[in-house]
């Protein structure tokens, strides 16, 4: 009998009374139990057979269902009783001493779990771990399955989110991720057949969008120009607001325009010379924070800038050549002699009129300038590009433009050599390589060149000289500045690559 209790009964006889003992007989193996583990207060189904007018349902140690049902002759319907343990259980029929075994059933331990977030509001693309731990009267479950949920907040639909996890040796459970969006996560541990499923609390991990704004630092008044906005993530929609400051707050100027995913483009104009102060501003949207991204400067210029001029304006000028990186040596707040070349420069690239003044056409194109772009990118070193066409010599990184410099090349006429042979003032094109180098200056058959690095053995180099004018002028060499060449000799090592071309 598995342990069941035996059940006393009564016998008279004719002349004196016996008290005896009857034993029930075995039990029959013909009843499965489902489910056979859960805690105490589950229902359980014993599927059998005869088991109309049964009497008892006893669990381990004697203890019996005070609560059950048999709705045929093949079903008995009992809910685990308080006291029971885990062990056998049995169905007494209706005659009172049949015990039918109906298996074993594992009590569950009663479990709780607790959850923790590492941060309740995060800055995309910023990650947070949700934590869960797991204990059972006061010890902690090892061993256990749990999925991390996660549903908007008010939809009341939770969706597993990440891979199934199992408590560790102390009982924890995390996940690390980073998040999209808000939402409240909570963890679901899995029943053993020892310890019961349970599900933690909500926790709530807010999420703020990032936000960036790219703008000129400086721009004609009066005149329309364009930023562009990224935020992040990209799959963020809503509406995104260029604010300027006024009188000490932020004014709403213009609502950026959507042109794809994570990236917008905003339209403005500055109504007077004066230092602009704008930022980004993105209101709560489709579970998402409010954010603002960090402040730009532009200033408001009208003057036309010559060689010689100062002020805060040719500041600007100066920041925003370098920004796109014109060699202009140091921003001084002057329009010297570094500044005109790199405005030159600049003149060539945008295919302009090169004569070095900022009027409303350059700071017009100083706002949305055509980048120029390397034809031999080099994606594991340093190298030189020069263009004829556009006068100017291009020094790459890892296929990065990092420095623009203002350049004169062979002008095309026909000279005459020390040796009386005629030759035409041309540079050579194709693929070279610096060679070697002269320091201070070197006297040559065609004249003077100041700290010459040679790309072949025919003489021609990228060297410093006196006058560089905005055209074609040299013998065949590639002239740039003797300052220039100052502050760009170090990086024109022996063995660094030079291309030569027209475009």
């Amino acid at each position: 009998m598995r342990g069941f209790a035996l059940r006393g009964a009564v016998v008279a006889t004719c002349g004196a009374v016996a008290v005896g003992l009857l034993v029930a007989p075995a039990s029959a193996a013909t009843a499965t139990l489902s489910p056979t583990f859960g805690p105490v207060g589950s229902h359980v189904t014993i599927t059998g057979s005869g088991f109309t007018g049964a009497t008892h349902v006893q669990f381990t140690s004697g203890v019996e269902a005070t609560s059950f049902t048999v709705p045929d002759d093949q079903h008995v319907d009992a809910v685990v009783p308080v006291g029971a343990t885990t062990g056998p259980v049995g169905v007494v029929l209706s005659d009172g001493n049949t015990t039918v075994d109906a298996g074993t059933f594992t009590i569950q331990k009663p479990s709780r779990a607790s959850i923790a977030a590492s941060r309740s509001v995060t800055v995309f693309p910023q990650q947070v771990t949700v934590s869960s731990r797991l204990s059972s009267a006061g010890t902690v479950v090892s061993g256990q399955l749990a999925r991390l949920q996660r549903t908007i907040i008010g939809s009341g639909n939770w969706d597993g989110y990440g891979t199934l996890h199992t408590t560790s040796s102390t009982g924890v459970v995390s996940w690390t991720f980073t998040p999209r969006r808000t939402y409240a996560y909570r963890v679901v541990f899995r029943s053993t057949p020892a310890t019961a499923g349970t599900t933690s609390a909500r926790v709530q991990v807010s999420v703020r969008p990032t936000l960036a704004l790219s703008a000129p630092s400086v721009a004609p008044i009066l005149t329309t120009f364009r930023m562009s906005a990224t935020v992040r993530p990209v799959s963020a929609t809503g509406p995104i607001y260029l604010m300027r400051y006024q009188s000490g707050a932020w004014h709403r100027v213009a609502k950026a325009r959507r042109i794809r995913p994570g990236h917008y483009t905003v339209s403005t104009s500055l109504p007077a010379t004066a230092n602009n102060r704008f930022r980004l501003q993105r209101p709560w949207h489709a579970g998402l924070l409010g954010a603002s991204s960090a402040s730009r400067w532009v200033v408001g210029v009208n003057r036309t800038l010559r060689q010689g001029m100062s002020g805060s304006d040719v500041t600007a000028l100066q920041r925003r050549l370098r920004a796109l990186h014109y060699d202009v040596g140091s921003v001084t707040g002057t329009f010297g002699y570094d500044t005109l070349h790199a405005v030159v420069a600049f003149e060539k690239v945008q295919s302009m009129t090169r004569d070095g003044v900022v009027g409303p056409a350059v700071w017009r194109r100083l706002t949305s300038p055509r980048m120029p772009r390397l034809l031999h990118p080099f994606s594991d070193r340093a190298g030189v590009e020069v263009d004829l066409t556009h006068q100017v010599v291009l020094y790459g990184v890892r296929g990065h433009i990092r420095r623009i410099l203002d350049a004169s090349t062979g002008g095309g006429y026909t000279y005459t050599s020390s040796d009386g042979s005629t030759h035409q003032a041309i540079t050579p094109t194709g693929h070279f390589s610096v060679v070697y180098k002269r320091d201070g200056w070197v006297t040559a058959p065609l004249g003077t060149l100041y700290r010459p690095a040679y790309f072949n053995y025919d003489g021609y180099a990228i060297h410093g000289e006196g006058a560089v004018p905005s055209y074609p002028a040299s013998h065949g060499c590639v002239r740039i500045t003797v300052p220039a060449m100052d502050r760009f000799n170090s990086k024109l090592v022996v063995g660094l690559s030079v291309w030569i071309y027209r475009t």
